[in-house]
C-alpha cells in the first residue's frame, strides 16, 4: 500500500491499546464521542461525521463528502466555527480538551484499487471555541499546490503534492506522488523545521496490462546529471485485485537530491527503462515542497 502519511489526512490518529479499552475512561470517551457523532449529524443533516476522542485531551471531527465541499472555504469555516461552539455546550468532558480540530473531507477512490481521503480544509480550536489556527488546503484542480498539514501533538509537518502526472492519466498512465514528514511546524514562519533524511516518492501506475515484474530501476536526472540512481521496490502484488492491473512502487529519495531536483531547469524520471520528462510545473512544486524545511545537518 502506498505509503502516503501526508499528502492524504488519517481519520483515526491513533490505537489505543488493550488496557485503555478495559479502563472506565475509554468507555466514557466512546460514548461521548457516538453521541456527539449522531448529534453533529442531526444537527447538520449530514450523512457521515467522524468523532474521535483518542486521549481525553484531543478531539477531532470530520465531515465526510459534504454538501458544503461544494461550496466557497469561507463557509466551511463558518461551520467548522459554529460546531465548535457546538461540542463546548454538548460535550461533557470538554473542560479537558485542549484542542478540537475539525476538517472537511472528501472521499475519493484512485488507481481504482485504493480510497484515500482528500482533507479540503483543517481549522483548530480551544475548549472554549476560540480559533487556535486555520490550515487552507490545495484544491483537486490545483494538483501541483503543496499541501501542508501540521500535527501539534507530535510537532511534524506533512508535506506532499496530491500527484505529479508523468504519463497518461489515472484512467491509463503512471503518477508520482512525492511526500516527507519534517519536524517543527511549517506553517509557522518563525518556526525551524528540519527536513528528513529521506523523501519517499510513491509511484502508481494503470495499463491494460501489469508491466512491473519486480522492483525497478530507478534514475533520476537533473540537467543532464544523475542525481539518484536505486531501486523503486514494488509493493505486493497482493494490493492489487486480480480484476486490474494497477501497481505501486515506492522509494526513498535524499532531501539533498530531492532539493536538487527541484533548483533544476530540467528534469528526467526513468523507471523500468521508461524515461519522463518533468514538466517545469512539477519541478517548481518540488521546489516549493523542499522550501518548507531545512536541510538535514551533515554529520562528519
Amino acid at each position: 500500500m502506498p505509503s502516503r502519511k501526508t499528502v492524504f489526512i488519517a481519520l483515526v490518529l491513533c490505537a489505543v491499546c488493550f488496557s485503555q479499552a478495559c479502563s472506565n475512561g475509554f468507555v466514557k470517551r466512546m460514548t461521548e464521542a457516538a453521541k456527539l457523532r449522531q448529534d453533529l449529524m442531526d444537527k447538520y443533516q449530514e450523512k457521515e461525521v467522524n468523532v474521535n476522542l483518542p486521549s481525553s485531551v484531543f478531539l477531532t471531527i470530520s465531515f465526510v463528502d459534504s454538501a458544503l465541499n461544494q461550496e466557497d472555504a469561507d463557509k466551511r469555516a463558518a461551520r467548522a466555527q459554529d460546531a465548535a461552539k457546538f461540542v463546548v455546550k454538548s460535550l461533557p468532558s470538554i473542560g479537558k480538551i485542549k484542542t478540537i480540530w475539525i476538517m472537511f473531507v472528501a472521499t475519493e477512490r484512485r488507481w481504482i484499487v485504493f480510497h484515500y481521503h482528500r482533507s479540503l480544509n483543517e481549522y483548530t480550536f480551544n475548549n472554549r471555541g476560540e480559533p487556535i489556527a486555520t490550515i487552507r488546503m490545495n484544491t483537486s484542480d490545483d494538483l501541483l499546490s503543496p499541501i501542508v498539514r501540521f500535527n501539534p501533538t507530535s510537532n511534524e509537518t506533512d508535506i506532499s503534492v496530491t500527484r505529479v502526472q508523468l504519463e497518461g492519466d489515472l484512467n491509463h498512465g503512471i503518477a508520482l506522488v512525492p511526500h516527507f514528514t519534517a519536524s517543527g511546524n511549517a506553517g509557522d514562519p518563525n518556526a525551524k523545521v528540519m527536513a528528513p533524511a529521506f523523501v519517499v516518492f510513491d509511484f502508481a501506475s494503470y495499463a491494460d496490462r501489469r508491466i512491473f515484474s519486480s522492483d525497478s530501476d530507478l534514475e533520476i536526472i537533473s540537467d543532464g546529471q544523475t542525481d539518484f540512481s536505486g531501486k523503486a521496490h514494488l509493493l505486493s502484488p497482493d494490493l492489487a485485485r486480480a480484476s486490474n492491473n494497477a501497481q505501486f512502487l515506492t522509494a526513498q529519495i535524499p532531501f539533498e537530491q530531492f532539493a536538487k531536483m527541484g533548483a533544476a531547469r530540467s528534469l528526467k524520471v526513468k523507471l523500468n527503462g521508461r524515461q519522463f520528462d518533468v514538466s517545469p510545473e512539477a519541478i517548481a512544486a518540488l521546489r516549493r515542497m523542499a522550501a518548507y524545511a531545512m536541510p538535514p545537518v551533515r554529520r562528519l
